[in-house]
Parts: structure tokens; sequence; C-alpha cells
């Protein structure tokens, strides 16, 4: 048998050999390699990396109402800036435009080679925004660098500081260069906290239909059924461990922990809220059986007490107006008869 012909046998045993779990293996090597191309492109484009906010949309602060409600402060790629109010379970309840980025008061500013202007602003949240404006003014990118302990430090020294001490902090102003590198970190910390967020949800969520697959298999008597099942829970576990080491790989382990117990305790917590709900309808049914009982009990006993009269007996004493039960009967077995009915109107 020649070199290649062994080469090719032993391939196709290989690939028998692998089964379903070969396929479901390659499957998440794929997953586990799009979510780092994911991550990739998120570092470039930042306003896609922030968790419950519109693709090209940054967060500039985030803060809580009087009514508990969360207030995010946010700028799209347009340069509006939008205040958006949540619920406690992070619904939009109101969305409102509160102007333009470029109306925003300069903290620095300078020109480029290719006549665009590179604009630093500061929001009312405190937040600084770095714009690039073309030569007629309009708005190419923005770009928010994460505030550095250097700014604290600096405003709060200004106070002791003398004038000559003060000339030489303004001559210190950080340049486009150090403005650019902040820019990078933000993005670069924000798109490892999107992405982590997301493997935790996603984790979550193969944790949870694993589980169902896994009761499932408790179900089924037949022991080739439990085996094929069994290996769907086994791919189950192989996409979780390949999200474990695309987070460790990225270092974003604990975002994804944290996020994965977050979606835990959300899924307690309907559950808990579905079973107050069954309990209190049950209540409600045994409740009203109850009154039921009471008032169908409390019929017949009024029915018990109520003396026997014949029929006609009964439309003569609607018709003289007299009160059968104050009435005693002379028939049989105690029946009031027309004639008794008669006689207690004479003698009324």
């Amino acid at each position: 048998m020649s070199e290649d012909n062994q080469q090719e046998q032993g391939q196709n045993q290989q690939g028998q050999g692998g089964g379903a779990l070969g396929g479901v293996a390659e499957q998440v090597g794929q997953v586990a390699e799009g979510a780092q191309e994911t991550a990739g492109q998120a570092v470039d484009q930042a306003s896609q990396t922030a968790e419950g906010l519109a693709p090209g949309t940054e967060l500039l602060s985030e803060t809580t109402n009087e009514a508990g409600q969360t207030v995010q402060r946010t700028v799209d790629d347009a340069g509006n800036l939008v205040e958006n109010t949540l619920d406690e379970s992070g619904n939009l309840l109101d969305e409102t435009p509160v102007g333009s980025i470029t109306d925003l008061p300069a903290e620095e500013e300078y020109q480029t080679e290719e006549g665009q202007t590179v604009r630093t602003v500061k929001d009312e949240s405190g937040t600084l925004i770095s714009l690039q404006l073309g030569e007629d003014g309009s708005l190419l990118n923005l770009q928010i660098p994460p505030p550095t302990e250097t700014e604290e430090t600096t405003e709060e020294s200004s106070y002791e500081s003398g004038p000559q001490e003060e000339e030489q902090l303004e001559g210190q102003e950080e340049g486009p260069e150090d403005l650019s590198q902040q820019v990078q970190e933000q993005t670069l910390g924000s798109a490892q906290e999107f992405f982590g967020n997301s493997l935790g949800r996603l984790k979550g969520q193969l944790q949870s239909e694993r589980s169902e697959l896994e009761s499932l298999a408790e179900q089924v008597p037949d022991e080739q059924a439990q085996a094929q099942i069994q290996e769907m829970v086994d791919s189950y576990l192989e996409l979780e461990e390949s999200l474990d080491q695309s987070a460790e790989d990225l270092g974003v382990t604990d975002a994804v922990n944290q996020a994965l117990q977050q979606a835990q305790e959300a899924a307690g917590q309907l559950t808990e809220e579905a079973g107050q709900a069954a309990q209190g309808a049950q209540d409600t049914v045994g409740g009203v059986a109850q009154q039921a009982q009471q008032a169908a009990g409390g019929q017949q006993e009024e029915e018990a007490q109520e003396p026997e009269a014949t029929e006609a007996a009964k439309q003569k004493a609607q018709e003289l107006g007299v009160d059968v039960s104050q009435v005693e009967g002379t028939g049989s077995e105690g029946r009031i008869t027309v004639k008794d009915v008669t006689g207690a109107a004479n003698q009324g």
C-alpha cells in the first residue's frame, strides 16, 4: 500500500472516530475564533462596546434619579447628546435629546496638517471628549478618553500652588498623543467589558439549556436514547469550556463570572415570582370555593328551617300577606294547608 493511500485511510478512520463530537469541537473552535475577532473589532469601534446601548452610541455618565430609575447620558456618532431613563429591569422609559456635542465648551483645540480641527470638549458630566472636525466644522469622528488621576491631582493642587507653579502646570498639559492613548485605553476597556458580559450571558443560557437536556435524559428509560441525549449534553459542556478558555485568553474571566451570576440571580427571581403568583392563584381559588360551600350550606339551612306547605297554601299566603313561618300546619306530618293559611289570616 502506498504512503498516500495509508495517509488517506488514516484520515478516514480519524473522521469516523470523531463522530458528532468532532463536528461540535470544530464548531466550538469557530465560535471561539469568531468571538476573538469580534473583540478585536470592538477595540476599533468604541461606539458598539457599551452594554445595553444602541450601536454607534457612547455612554458619558450613568446616575440614579429620586425615583430610583437609571439615567444614562449618551452621545451618538453624529454628536447628538441624549438622556435615557431606564427602569430597574433596564427597559427604556424616556429618551430626551439635550443638545449637540459640538456646542460643549472647548478645553483644548489645534489644527492638523490636513486642515482638520482636533478639539477636546467637556460634558456637564465631567467627561472629556475628543472631536475631529472637518474644514467646514462638520463632525468627522469622536472619541472618549478615560479619566486619569493626573487631571484630578492637577485640579486639587492648583488651589494650593502659587502663580509660578500654575504656569509650570499649564506647560504640562497633555498633547494629542496623550489623548489618543487615553482613547485607546478606554476603548479597549469598554470592549473587554462588553465581551465579558456577552460571554457571561451566553454561558448562562448554555447552562440552563444543558440542565433541561439532563432532565430529559432522566425521563427516558431507553439506554440508547439516553446515550444520544448525553452526547448533546457533552457538546454543551465543550462549548462552555471553549467560552471559559476565550475569556481567560482575553483576560475577561471576572467579567464573565459576574455577568453569569447576575443572569442566574435574575432567573431565580423570576422563578420565585412565578411560584408566588401560582400560590396566590391557588389561595384565591380556595377562598372562592370555601365561600361557595358556606353559601350553599346557609341556603340549605334556610330551606330546612322553612316550614313545609302545599303549593296552594304558599300562593294563598302570598295573596293574603300571611307569613307561613308563623302558621301552624294541620295537614299530614304538619304540612300547612290553604285552610290553615285562611284561618291565620282571619285571626290576624
